[in-house]
C-alpha cells in the first residue's frame, strides 16, 4: 500500500485547528542494527502518533536498498507516512533510479537536499554528472514524476553556514537575504513545504518565518520549525558548533551548571524544549518537527508536557489502541475499517502489515469469496521484531513442557514482560479472568488471547468500554490457546456435549477439528449506541483463523526457538511444541450467563469422581461458584487429577473463595461505615444549614432595627405622650451640636 503525501495531511490537520508532530530518525548502518532502530521507531510511532517521520540518507550507503528497506518497513508495518531524505551525492542517472525505486516502494514524500561536503572538505563540489544544489534536484523530481511526490526542502533560520561572511562572525543581513533567495528558488522549483534547521533562539525563527512570507513564499507552503532537544552535553556542544547554532545566554549558563550530571542535562533539555515549543505555539506555529537522534524519552516527555500525547485509553472501536493499528480508510473511497478478527488482538501492527494492500475492508462479509486475501507475514515481524532484552533471561531455559507452562503463568502474573504472541502486558479486562487463565496455563493450555463475557456494560467502562459515551457494550467469553493432542482430545469430548461452545482447532500441518460451519462469522464483541446501527468490531471466522494459524506457529520458531543454540535441549523442546501442539479457539455463546452448560459440567465431575469421597463434595461446591466457560476446563483438567491433586485444588479454591469472601465482607463493612459517616455528615450539614438560616434571620432583624434607629432622629421632636428622661439629649439637639462642632 502506498503512502500519502504529507502536505495533504498537514493542510488537513491545520484546517481542523490541530497541531502536527513529526520525528526525524537516522538509519542504522547495517542490517544487524536495523532491528533496534525499527523497534524504537515502532514504539515512538505507537506512543506519539506523529503525522509523519523522516529518515535521513547516510553518505555511507552503497546504494538505496537498505534506505528503502527501512523506509518501506516503517511505512508499511507501522502505518505512518515516511519522508525520505535524498541528497545530491549521486550522479543524475543514479538519482533517477533511486526515485523510481522509491516510487515503486510506495514512498510519496522526499526531502530534497544538496547534502554536506564530504568529510575533510570545506566546500561542496558536485560529483561527476551530478547536481550543484537542491534546486536542481527538485526540478528533476518534478520533471520525472510530476506531482506524485510531496517535496520538502530545508530552511535555515540562522543562515546556511556556507552563506556566512566569516566562520567566526554572525551572518550579515546581506547573507540572510541571499539565503532566503535560495530558499525561494527551491519553492519556485516545486517544493511543497520547508523544514528548518534546529534552533534555540525562537525569535530568530519567527523573524525567519515572517521574512519568508515577505519575499513571496506563499502561506500554503508550511514552514516547519525543527527542534533538537538537549539530551547530552557533549553532543549538544558538538551539534551547535557544527551548525553554528546560536545558544541564548540563559540556556548556556544553565547548561554549564549541570553539564556533569546527565539526568539534570536531560531535565533542562525538556524544560527548554517546552518553553520554546510553547512560544512557537503561542505565535501560531502549529507544525512541530523534532530531531530525535533515535532517542525516545526526552521527546516523549516534551510531547506529553505540551499536552499533545494521545490518550491511550480512548478507543473508538474495541480493538483500536494507537495510530499504527487504528481506523483506516481506503484511498479508493471505500468504507472505513470497522471490523477485525480477534486473533490479532495482541499483535495489531502485524495485522495492519498483512492487510495494508487491501483495496477495501470486508467488514460485514468476512470469510466469503469477496474477502481479500491476507498478505504474507513480513520479514520484519518474523526476524527483527523480537523482545529488546535477553530472551533467555526473559523466558528461561526450558527443558520440559512444565517449564514452558510456567513462562505463560509468569506472564499473567506480570513477571514476564512479553510473549511472542503478546507484545504487551495483558489488557485490563483480563483481570476479571486472570486466576482462571493461570490455572489453564499451569495445566498445559497455553493461552495467547482471551476476553471475559460482558452482558451490557456502559461504553465508558474503564476496562471493557469503547465507542464513546452513551452506549452499551457486550462480548462473548473467548479463549485461544495452544495444547497437546491428548489434551485437545479430552477437551473436545467434553465440548461436544455443550452446543453453546463453538471451537476450532488446527495444527501446523493444517489438520483441524471444528463444530462450526466453515463460512460462519461469529461476532464476539458488539455495542449499541444512540442513533447508530449495532456495531460489531470483533469477529471470529475460520478463514482469518487459518491465516493467523501460520503466523502463530511461526512465532514459536522465529521468536522463541532462535533464542537457543542449534541442537540444544530447549530449542528441540520448542520445535517439538511447534510440530505437535494444536492452536484452538473457543467461543461461549452464553454471554448472558446461562448456567445450563455449567450444571452439566458439575454432573460430569460427580460421575467421574464419585468414589473420591469428601474431596469431591468440596470440588462440586467450588465449581458452583464459576458459572462461565472456564468451568469446562476445570472439569476436564481435574478429571485427570489424583486424589491428592484434587484435595490440593479444592483447598486452593477454598482459600481463594475465603479470601474473596473476606474482601467482600471488608468492603461491606467499609460501605457500612461510610454510610454511617454519610448519615452523620448529612445530620451535621442540616444542623449547620439551620444555624446559617438562624444567623441570616437575626442579621435581617438587626438590619431592620438599624434602619429604624437611623430614621428616628430626622423627626426633630418627641412623639406626643413621650417625655425625655432627665439629663437626656434629644436626637435633634445632639445632631445640631455635632454639626456645630464639625
Amino acid at each position: 500500500m502506498g503512502g500519502r503525501k504529507i502536505i495533504d495531511t498537514i493542510h488537513s490537520v491545520l484546517a481542523e485547528g490541530g497541531t502536527t508532530l513529526s520525528l526525524e530518525f537516522f538509519p542504522a548502518k547495517t542490517e544487524e542494527g536495523m532491528g533496534n532502530l525499527l523497534a524504537r521507531i515502532e514504539d515512538m510511532v505507537a506512543r506519539l502518533q506523529p503525522t509523519f517521520v523522516t529518515l535521513t540518507w547516510r553518505s555511507a550507503f552503497a546504494d538505496e536498498s537498505l534506505w528503502l528497506k527501512i523506509g518501506g518497513i516503517v511505512q508499511r508495518e507501522f502505518s505512518v507516512d515516511v519522508l525520505l531524505h535524498l541528497t545530491c551525492h549521486l550522479p543524475r542517472a543514479d538519482l533517477v533510479r533511486v526515485l523510481q525505486n522509491a516510487r515503486d516502494a510506495g514512498i510519496r514524500n522526499i526531502l530534497a537536499l544538496r547534502g554536506d561536503p564530504p568529510i575533510g572538505e570545506d566546500r561542496w563540489q558536485p560529483v561527476p554528472g551530478g547536481f550543484s544544489n537542491a534546486v536542481e534536484l527538485v526540478h528533476l523530481i518534478r520533471e520525472l514524476h510530476g506531482d506524485h511526490f510531496c517535496i520538502a526542502v530545508a530552511g535555515y533560520p540562522e543562515v546556511h553556514t556556507e552563506c556566512w561572511n566569516s566562520p567566526d562572525l554572525p551572518p550579515s543581513e546581506q547573507s540572510f537575504a541571499q539565503d532566503l533567495t535560495f530558499l525561494k528558488d527551491k519553492v519556485d522549483a516545486g517544493a511543497d513545504l520547508v523544514i528548518t534547521q534546529f534552533f534555540y533562539d525562537v525569535p530568530k525563527y519567527i523573524r525567519f518565518h515572517d521574512k519568508c512570507r515577505e519575499i513571496g513564499i506563499p502561506a500554503h507552503i508550511p514552514i516547519l520549525p525543527g527542534y533538537l532537544p538537549i539530551q547530552n552535553y557533549a553532543s549538544f556542544r558538538k551539534f551547535t558548533s557544527w551548525c553554528k547554532t546560536s545558544v541564548p545566554n540563559p540556556i548556556d549558563k544553565a547548561l554549564e551548571k549541570v553539564k556533569d550530571d546527565d539526568e539534570q542535562v536531560k531535565a533542562l533539555g525538556v524544560q527548554e524544549a517546552l518553553r520554546a515549543c510553547r512560544q512557537l505555539l503561542d505565535h501560531g506555529h502549529r507544525t512541530l518537527h523534532f530531531y530525535t537522534l533515535n532517542l525516545e524519552s526526552t521527546v516523549t516527555s516534551v510531547v506529553e508536557g505540551l499536552g499533545l500525547l494521545p490518550k491511550a485509553n480512548l478507543r473508538e472501536l474495541s480493538w483500536q489502541r494507537h495510530k499504527a493499528s487504528g481506523n483506516r480508510v481506503r484511498a479508493k473511497g471505500g468504507p472505513a475499517e470497522e471490523v477485525r478478527p480477534i486473533f490479532w488482538a495482541n499483535r495489531q501492527t502485524s495485522y495492519v502489515s498483512r492487510t495494508n494492500d487491501w483495496d477495501e475492508f470486508p467488514n460485514g462479509r468476512w470469510g466469503d469469496s469477496r474477502s481479500p486475501a491476507y498478505g504474507e507475514l513480513s520479514h520484519y515481524y518474523l526476524e527483527f521484531k523480537r523482545p529488546k532484552v535477553d530472551r533467555q533471561k526473559l523466558w528461561g531455559i526450558p527443558t520440559k513442557h512444565e517449564d514452558v507452562y510456567n513462562v505463560f503463568v509468569r506472564f499473567l502474573d506480570g513477571k514476564v514482560g512479553s510473549l511472542p504472541w503478546c507484545e504487551q502486558a495483558p489488557a485490563p479486562e483480563t483481570s476479571a479472568i486472570s486466576s482462571n487463565l493461570k490455572f489453564l496455563n499451569a495445566n498445559g493450555y497455553l493461552t495467547i488471547n482471551s476476553q471475559p463475557a460482558v452482558d451490557g456494560r456502559p461504553s465508558t467502562d474503564p476496562e471493557v468500554g469503547w465507542g464513546g459515551p452513551g452506549g452499551i457494550v457486550y462480548q462473548k467469553a473467548y479463549v485461544e490457546f495452544f495444547c497437546s493432542p491428548d489434551k485437545l482430545k479430552v477437551l473436545m469430548e467434553e465440548m461436544d456435549r455443550h452446543p453453546n461452545l463453538s471451537y476450532h482447532a488446527v495444527n501446523v500441518k493444517g489438520q483441524e477439528y471444528t463444530n462450526t460451519r466453515s463460512a460462519r462469522v461469529n461476532a464476539v464483541t458488539w455495542g449499541v449506541f444512540p442513533g447508530r446501527e449495532i456495531v460489531q468490531p470483533t469477529v471470529v471466522d475460520s478463514v482469518s483463523f487459518g491465516a493467523w494459524k501460520d503466523e502463530a506457529f511461526e512465532l514459536w520458531l522465529t521468536q522463541w526457538a532462535t533464542a537457543y543454540q542449534e541442537g540444544s535441549l530447549p530449542r528441540m523442546l520448542i520445535h517439538e511444541i511447534h510440530d505437535t501442539f494444536y492452536l484452538v479457539n473457543i467461543v461461549d455463546e452464553n454471554y448472558g450467563g446461562d448456567k445450563t452448560a455449567v450444571a452439566e459440567t458439575e454432573d460430569a465431575v460427580r460421575l467421574e469422581h464419585k468414589s473420591e469421597g469428601n474431596d469431591v463434595t468440596r470440588l462440586e461446591k467450588t465449581v458452583n461458584r464459576h458459572l462461565d466457560i472456564f468451568s469446562l476446563f476445570k472439569c476436564v483438567i481435574t478429571r485427570g487429577f489424583t486424589s491428592e491433586q484434587l484435595f490440593h485444588f479444592a483447598s486452593e479454591t477454598q482459600r481463594e473463595s475465603e479470601h474473596l469472601y473476606a474482601v467482600v465482607k471488608e468492603l461491606k463493612a467499609i460501605n457500612h461505615d461510610t454510610a454511617n459517616e454519610n448519615r452523620m455528615l448529612r445530620t451535621s450539614l442540616m444542623q449547620t444549614q439551620q444555624e446559617i438560616a438562624d444567623i441570616k434571620s437575626e442579621l435581617k432583624r438587626l438590619r431592620i432595627q438599624r434602619g429604624l434607629d437611623l430614621i428616628k432622629p430626622t423627626t426633630g421632636f418627641l412623639h406626643s405622650g413621650q417625655h425625655a428622661a432627665a439629663g437626656a439629649i434629644t436626637p435633634l439637639v445632639a445632631s445640631n451640636t455635632i454639626c456645630k462642632n464639625a
